[in-house]
């Protein structure tokens, strides 16, 4: 399928690795220019060198997303390079370092899980919709979770602020459907990430079992329709449809892509 978006620019966060990674390569591939940005200098530099060999227009930007400057950094240096911003995938996020179980609330903790995840795809959201606005065109996709629409109590902040973020997807989505920028927002489930994977192999030093033993046990507590977990690639391609011209009539939409992991209506 012919997405139509060769030409546009596009920046993606948490682009080092995982999903991030996964989706700049998709668009890259597409002819769209790509500004990658993630907190680690070398990973993204990798990830640069790779897409560029590839042919690919892009450019690496090290910033944290918690830094309320970056939004306007990672603007200004798309436009800097390419002279617009078509194109906003807001992947930076996660949950907290340790045990998020519910029981383990913290104000802290909720706090900065909330901001990492919902407050800094809305700062770089804002601070690229009046160059999208302006020329009647643009994309935002939001990455949230299945953890999002499916309670789980292993997931407190991380589910909560998922939620949020859903949220603030439909919001913005309703407010700027009329000039031509269109918000919505994917719910990967269990993906193996190289994140995923690093916390099987913790968990299984932890517990004396095998990373496959804990994904097993991961899949038995969630189950997954098709009995698998998702490669990134798979939801990149998702990422890229919602970007595309043939999207051209969506926006709001909350797209599960799990297997099958969320077996409830919307």
């Amino acid at each position: 399928m012919e997405l139509g978006i060769s030409g546009r620019v596009a920046i993606v966060t948490g682009a080092s690795k995982g999903l991030g990674r996964a989706t700049a390569r998709v668009l890259a591939a597409e002819g769209v220019a790509v500004l990658l940005s993630a907190r680690g200098r070398g990973p993204l530099d990798e990830t640069v060198a790779e897409l560029r060999s590839a042919g690919g227009d892009v450019e690496g930007v090290a910033a944290d997303a918690l830094d309320p400057a970056s939004a306007e950094r990672l603007r200004d240096a798309a436009l800097a390079r390419w002279g617009r911003v078509d194109i906003v995938v807001n992947n930076a996020g996660g949950g907290p370092d340790g045990n998020d179980h519910v029981s383990r609330y913290s104000a802290g903790m909720w706090v900065d899980v909330f901001r990492l995840n919902v407050i800094t795809a809305m700062e770089l959201t804002m601070a690229c919709m009046p160059d999208m606005v302006g020329r009647g065109w643009g994309r935002v996709v939001n990455v949230s979770s299945t953890a999002g629409r499916d309670p789980d109590v292993r997931f407190g902040s991380y589910g909560a602020a998922k939620a949020a973020l859903l949220h603030a997807t439909r919001t913005t989505a309703l407010a700027y459907a009329r000039d031509g920028v269109l918000v919505n927002a994917v719910l990967p489930g269990l993906t193996r990430t190289e994140g995923v994977v690093a916390g099987y192999e913790e968990a299984a030093a932890a517990t004396n079992r095998t990373p496959e033993e804990i994904e097993r046990r991961m899949m038995e507590r969630q189950p997954i329709a098709m009995g698998r977990t998702g490669r990134p690639e798979e939801v990149a391609a998702a990422i890229a449809f919602l970007c595309s011209e043939q999207a051209a009539w969506m926006t709001g939409v909350l797209l599960n892509v799990d297997g099958g992991t969320i077996k409830t209506l919307p």
